[in-house]
């Protein structure tokens, strides 16, 4: 009986022990590099994954705030040769999801009635001596 009331017991208790792990696990902000596998599987977004390397000096961020529902994501790299060359392959990175871009910004809108609450947006950012790409996501 007591070995039916400890197995009871785990299985009413896991499913939330696991909710609020996710939760701990994908909320906040957090800053990894390539080399830190479990982070790089678990917070790089399956369409930034596939990025052409621009510098061997890369640092990934990732932050969450579930209460707004925003994620913001940068991947930035520092000692790059020639800048205007890997700006340019960032951008084409951009161009292969076959949306127009703007300023060097692309914009994905999922909810064609609705412009404002669900959205991801990917923008290029040259900076004195570093190349940043952000993914910008709002799901509502």
């Amino acid at each position: 009986m007591k070995k039916w009331i400890l197995f009871l017991s785990a299985i009413l208790l896991l499913p939330p022990a696991l909710l609020f792990g996710w939760f701990a696990l994908t909320s906040g902000d957090h800053h990894y590099r390539h080399s830190d596998t479990f982070s790089y599987w678990l917070y790089t977004p399956d369409s930034l994954k596939k990025v052409p390397p621009v510098s061997t000096h890369v640092e990934y961020s990732y932050s969450c705030d579930p209460d707004n529902q925003q994620t913001r994501f940068i991947i930035t790299w520092k000692d790059i040769t020639n800048r205007a060359e890997q700006k340019a392959k960032l951008l084409s990175f951009l161009k292969a999801m076959n949306r127009p871009i703007k300023n060097d910004c692309l914009w994905l809108y999922h909810d064609p009635n609705n412009y404002a609450n669900n959205y991801q947006r990917y923008c290029v950012y040259q900076k004195s001596d570093t190349l940043e790409l952000e993914l910008f996501e709002i799901s509502r």
